[in-house]
């Protein structure tokens, strides 16, 4: 018997400059017989410089290792399987006396944790999917950004293509394991107003580990409910257009309707792209998130070619409430690194940025944005003041982000950002809550 291995791309992408790794996997055969794909990442990440004001998280050195197989059709069934773990790296960071990255760890001291963050079924036929198992689940509400280990989903699906141009899907989630950027999504990014992805401190009811929707959303000892429903229709029937309307039915907690329209307009050595959003979210049921009232649209405009690109982008939120974002997702075009503030009560944003392919390996990506004041006041514990209560907005929040992708090759990546934000609380009480973040990220993937 002859075992060969050949490199196949395959799709994982990268979002927010964060992420970033090669898109490759690695066919295994035996004597001439397709044996599945393996797919090993090996990443590390640190941070070399930050603002040392107690608000800027200014240590940190993680690594995220990744083995994940996933086999080859038998009678259009496939299975799959991922092993993840995360931890610090030979002990450099230090949790006793500095400002530690949270959000590149699963466990507050940084040591290594594992988990089966994938294991699933997959059944394709000619126009008719079903999946079901734990997996990473890639739906506009349920896709966020990540650092090391990602969050996963224990969800149950079916999907077809029976009509011409139409997509039509159906899920349901029963429960959800947070990675180790929620800590992040909670804390510095959502500031504790439960609207950046995450709606409690992970670290509480444990990191890679599934727990129910409801403990996921609300903590420890949280009424049982349904989990989350999805229902999903995709439309491409018109040329370079896709439509698409998905619902995430929360059961007794809230209802997410979400609608994206994206078009591709081909010019001469170029492409402009057009795209429009629309979120609503409503309580539901026995109403266990309270009231809930929001809307947000978005606007995008992107212009490209193989060497540059522009874009730019307005979210405007409204209702009466900022949005619970709970479960993991973050479709707003006017997201940065460390921010996103266009979840919070009537806030209009925007966002402007640009990359350029200054030689072959090497992306350089620059953007802003501006997100006003909201109406969301945040508890005054996570901003570090002293004393119980709320703290309303002070001045206008905004992030300026530079990232640097260097590949060497299509297995390696080298990637440095500069991100620069300021709080919409920052100056409360004379606190410094800005950000002057420089950290490096490598990976590996064969």
């Amino acid at each position: 018997m002859k075992l060969s291995m050949k490199k196949l791309a395959c799709a994982s992408t990268a979002v927010l400059g964060l992420c970033v790794n090669s898109a490759m996997a690695v066919s295994i055969s035996s004597d001439g017989k397709d044996l599945g794909n393996l797919d090993v990442l090996i990443k590390g990440m640190s941070i070399l410089y930050a603002e040392d004001n107690g608000y800027d998280p200014n240590n940190g050195t993680s690594y995220l290792l990744k083995l994940k197989y996933e086999s080859q059709a038998w009678n259009n069934l496939k299975a799959g399987a991922g092993f993840y773990a995360n931890g610090d790296i030979f002990g450099i960071t230090d949790f006793e006396t500095e400002r530690v990255a949270r959000g590149m760890f699963v466990t507050d001291d940084g040591s290594t944790k594992s988990q089966l963050g994938e294991l699933y079924l997959k059944y394709n036929a000619e126009k008719f999917t079903l999946h079901g198992g734990n997996q990473r689940y890639a739906t506009p509400l349920t896709t966020i950004a990540y650092s090391n280990m990602p969050n996963f989903y224990r969800a149950y699906g079916a999907s077809t293509t029976a009509i011409d141009g139409l997509k039509l899907g159906a899920a349901q989630i029963t429960e959800m394991s947070f990675g180790a950027r929620a800590m992040t999504d909670f804390g510095l990014i959502g500031e504790a107003t439960k609207t950046a992805g995450a709606a409690i401190n992970s670290s509480l009811i444990g990191q890679a580990e599934f727990h129910e929707i409801s403990t996921a959303t609300f903590g420890s000892g949280a009424a049982e409910t349904n989990g989350i429903t999805v229902a999903n229709a995709t439309y491409t029937g018109l040329e370079n257009t896709t439509i698409g309307l998905w619902d995430y039915y929360v059961d007794d907690i809230a209802n997410n309707v979400y609608l994206h329209a994206d078009t591709m307009i081909p010019l001469e050595g170029m492409k402009l792209k057009l795209s429009g959003q629309y979120l609503n979210q409503q309580e539901t049921g026995d109403h266990l998130g309270g009231t809930l009232d929001f809307d947000l649209f978005g606007l995008k405009a992107a212009l490209g070619s193989k060497k540059w690109s522009v874009y730019a982008a307005v979210n405007s939120s409204g209702g009466d409430t900022a949005m619970l974002n709970a479960w993991g997702g973050d479709p707003a075009y006017t997201s940065s690194i460390f921010s996103r503030n266009e979840y919070r009560k009537n806030v209009d944003a925007y966002k402007i940025g640009a990359s350029y392919k200054i030689m072959k390996n090497l992306i350089i990506k620059v953007s802003y944005a501006n997100y006003g004041k909201s109406d969301t006041s945040a508890p005054r514990k996570v901003l570090g003041l002293s004393g119980p209560g709320m703290v309303a907005p002070q001045t206008d929040a905004y992030e300026a982000d530079i990232v640097l992708v260097y590949k060497p090759k299509k297995n390696v990546m080298l990637k440095t950002f500069l991100a620069n934000r300021g709080s919409e609380y920052d100056g409360i009480e004379g606190k410094d809550l800005t950000q002057n973040h420089f950290r490096v990220i490598a990976s590996y993937k064969y």
